[in-house]
């Protein structure tokens, strides 16, 4: 070793550098920071953050296409059920369901036609995190709390129970809240 000193010096600045760079945010908790406080003056702070899965578009065409047969199926048992018991009313409103649901089934195809060179690529990735929101008129504790979050740092959900994660999931396939707004 002919220069202890200076190697000495220089593992003190590499320690020094990667401490500042932990108190630096990151793309994700920025992203985590502006979804929770939409818009409000305040700050976020990550405590913990572990990417725990990924999603790819070929998995949540996949699951909003069994969501949405689920829905046909539930809405045809209900309208074969009125037309039985002649209550043309209720009837009319499940077939128009039925309806709609075929039209999203069709229209979740042609999403996915467009996006075929692409299904195998990750939707979104799903984290469980722990940190702190703060505003002028509140603090609030994220304790392992999960988010789905896009390789473009959309954070697309926000849940406390893992479960319940997925429901928001079809909002990373483009074109698809666009489908649903067109169905309303």
């Amino acid at each position: 070793m002919k220069h202890p000193a200076s190697i000495l010096l220089l593992s003190l600045l590499v320690i020094l550098a990667a401490g500042c760079k932990d108190k630096e945010s990151s793309p994700i908790q920025e992203a985590l920071g502006a979804y929770i406080l939409q818009g409000q003056e305040g700050s976020f702070e990550l405590y913990r953050i572990e990417k725990i899965d990924s999603t790819s578009f070929r998995t949540e065409f996949e699951r909003r296409q069994n969501v949405l047969d689920l829905k046909l199926r539930e809405e045809t048992r209900f309208y074969e059920n009125y037309i039985l018991e002649r209550k043309p009313k209720n009837a009319t409103r499940h077939r128009e369901a039925m309806e709609r649901a075929r039209a999203s089934l069709k229209g979740l195809d042609s999403l996915r036609t467009t996006l075929e060179g692409r299904l195998d690529e990750i939707a979104y990735y799903d984290y469980v995190f722990s940190g702190r929101a703060e505003t002028a008129n509140q603090a609030t504790d994220f304790a392992n709390t999960y988010a789905s979050i896009t390789p473009a740092l959309e954070v697309i959900a926000l849940s406390a129970a893992q479960k319940d994660l997925h429901k928001s999931g079809g909002r990373a396939i483009p074109g698809y809240v666009q489908l649903f707004e067109e169905a309303e």
